[in-house]
């Protein structure tokens, strides 16, 4: 039986929400043999009220990675659409599994509605906080700091706690409600409260980290954590667990959300009926701050072998990033530029790393713009091609499908698979994404995203410098070539003539000028038109070139005249380049069935290293012998009339 496919859309992958549900998807799908897809932005939505906005080519960059996703091969989705930057993305998203008939769920995001929503029950959540301190401690003075005003997690956790209150005839005062904002704001909440002259018995926080600097507020001006007052907050992190006093907290159970959105999906596949919300209660964990755990002597070695654990991964972190920038800015290609990341997949202890460049960029394509972008987002190629080798055996250089999302055929083995994949963008462009196995799912936050930014940051600063080169090419050739024939011009001749000469009589060589005027060429223009008179220009110059050797210094010098340098071995070669241009025209006028001939006079001179004077001396000996093989050629003609 094929194994089915489910792909996964988030948006800031840390470790204290999105991971967890992820981990609990990945779980929960390995023991059903089913593979995950994670298609995962790392830019991280601004909080609500925060002013922070994001430029468009980073909205634009972060959500294309989720154009990556295979319809074909997808037989359920999950969305965490609370953390999508761009609400757009969510309609798209819906609108395309519809289409396809691809079952699509939406986690803890209440704000767009899909078919399907897992709903994390904070409502209910924030109840059992404010019920356990009225019922079981017996507290009337309740006070509570929530988020942004008007933001949706923030009125459904006051209403939360109005209720509460207003279940136990407690009166509703606004003088007892404060917004921190998620953030330190709360230390100057906690601060009116205090200075208020009506202390309060608890302090109720929307979240765990306002809860954190209300109690460092208390402790810096000498309450007692319970004893004075109690404070609790809501979500359930980490720091929840190390914080002294350990902090009574509602724990949003987002593992056993990911365990019930894989469920629900196996369950539509099976035909069952799931209704459109599914309702996940969080769960109340009293601890120290509350007064339910009793509070212990301080031991701090494990919160300090946390703390010097993380400190050292920074600080291991830090010395891998400045080693691949080093290496980047010496990278002579792009292989030697991914080829850097290395060291840092290990870092993440990745188990397999994919870097995928979009074909156009690697193949250095003039429609790769970086320079001057038009303002039209460019997204994902159909060719991309595969640049570093890690875990794997893919050659670099690999070039295959996007949609087939890998460059080789992962999602048949013999066990379901985990993969990630993360965009590569600059500017208006959409570069490419690295696509990742992890050893174990535990987002890495902001070091991650860090580390994702600089690729980007690299490839696109990389290949605009490739831009840029291919851009002063074109202006050298503009300078020092001729548009018409693509010969030099006289500015070319003039800074490649001298020491190509010198090298030349270095080497022992004998140096030759060809100077050449085109016969006849007026009549050519007045009787058939000027872009006849183009096109004896042209056959020249074709000749020329091929009449001579490929090192030689090819010139259009003026309208019908050219001049080439050429170096030789042997005094009389010069001889057989002459009888070889005026050859290969003998044959151009003999198949072109033109009603005009193309011919050319020839004058040249020769030196060795011995009788050298100077360019100038050669070139003009050389134009004298022309002009006077000119006449010779206009006497015969005028003779045979």
């Amino acid at each position: 039986m094929k194994r089915r496919n489910i792909a996964v859309c988030v948006t800031g992958y840390n470790w204290e929400y999105e991971s967890k549900v992820v981990d609990a998807i990945c779980r929960r799908c390995k023991e059903l043999s089913i593979n995950v897809l994670t298609f995962a932005s790392t830019v991280r939505k601004p909080e609500c009220n925060s002013n922070r906005v994001l430029p468009k080519n980073i909205i634009l960059g972060e959500t294309e990675i989720f154009n990556l996703i295979n319809y074909d091969i997808t037989d359920g989705i999950i969305i965490f659409g609370d953390s999508i930057i761009e609400a757009k993305v969510i309609e798209i998203l819906h609108e395309r599994a519809k289409e396809k008939g691809i079952p699509l769920l939406n986690i803890n995001d209440q704000e767009h509605i899909t078919d399907i929503n897992v709903n994390l029950s904070d409502k209910t959540a924030m109840e059992f906080v404010v019920r356990h301190l009225v019922e079981d401690h017996g507290l009337r003075k309740i006070n509570f700091i929530g988020g942004f005003p008007g933001n949706l997690q923030t009125e459904e956790r006051l209403a939360a706690y109005k209720k509460v209150l207003e279940e136990n005839d407690i009166p509703i005062e606004e003088k007892r409600i404060a917004y921190g904002e998620f953030w330190k704001k709360a230390m100057e909440c906690t601060a009116e409260f205090v200075n208020s002259g009506d202390m309060p018995e608890a302090i109720v926080c929307a979240s765990d980290t306002m809860a954190i600097f209300c109690m460092d507020y208390l402790k810096e001006r000498g309450y007692r954590i319970p004893q004075d007052v109690i404070v609790t907050g809501f979500d359930g992190i980490n720091d929840c667990n190390f914080y002294d006093p350990t902090i009574t907290t509602v724990r949003r159970s987002f593992e056993e959300s990911g365990v019930v959105a894989v469920d629900t999906l196996v369950d539509i596949w099976s035909g069952k009926d799931v209704g459109s919300v599914i309702e996940v209660p969080s769960k109340l964990v009293c601890q120290q701050s509350c007064g339910c755990e009793k509070r212990l002597e301080t031991n701090r070695s494990d919160f300090l072998n946390s703390y010097y654990g993380e400190l050292n991964l920074f600080k291991e972190f830090d010395t891998h990033m400045l080693e691949m920038n080093t290496r980047f800015t010496t990278a002579k290609n792009s292989a030697e530029l991914y080829d850097s990341t290395r060291r840092i997949a290990e870092f993440f202890k990745l188990k397999k790393m994919y870097i995928c460049i979009c074909a156009a960029f690697e193949k250095q394509s003039e429609q790769c713009v970086l320079i001057d972008t038009n303002g039209i987002y460019e997204g994902i190629s159909e060719n991309v091609v595969s640049m570093v080798q890690f875990g794997h055996k893919v050659p670099v250089g690999t070039e295959f499908l996007s949609s087939e999302l890998l460059p080789e055929d992962f999602l048949n083995g013999e066990e379901s698979v985990f993969y990630a994949f993360s965009p590569i963008y600059f500017k208006d462009r959409f570069i490419g994404y690295v696509a990742y196995e992890p050893s174990k799912i535990k987002g890495s936050g902001d070091l991650f995203a860090m580390w994702l930014m600089t690729i980007s940051n690299n490839a696109g600063s990389f290949y605009l410098k490739c831009e840029l080169e291919r851009v002063v090419e074109k202006l050298n050739k503009l300078y020092i070539r001729d548009p018409l024939t693509g010969l030099y011009n006289r500015r070319g001749m003039s800074s490649l003539s001298k020491p190509f000469i010198e090298q030349a009589l270095c080497n022992g060589k004998w140096v030759s000028v060809i100077c050449a005027d085109i016969d006849n060429l007026k009549p050519i223009n007045d009787v058939y038109g000027h872009a006849e008179g183009d096109n004896a220009i042209k056959c020249v110059a074709d000749v020329l070139y091929a009449s001579v050797p490929e090192d030689s210094i090819c010139t259009r010098t003026g309208g019908d005249e050219f001049c080439v340098i050429v170096a030789h071995d042997n005094r009389d070669d010069i001889e057989a380049y002459i009888q070889n241009i005026e050859e290969r025209l003998r044959d151009y006028n003999n198949e072109s069935s033109l009603p005009y001939k193309v011919d050319c006079s020839c004058g040249y001179s020769s030196v060795c290293a011995a009788d050298f004077t100077s360019e100038e001396e050669l070139i003009k000996l050389s134009d004298e012998n022309m002009y006077a093989v000119k006449l010779k050629r206009k006497t015969e003609r005028n003779r045979v009339v």
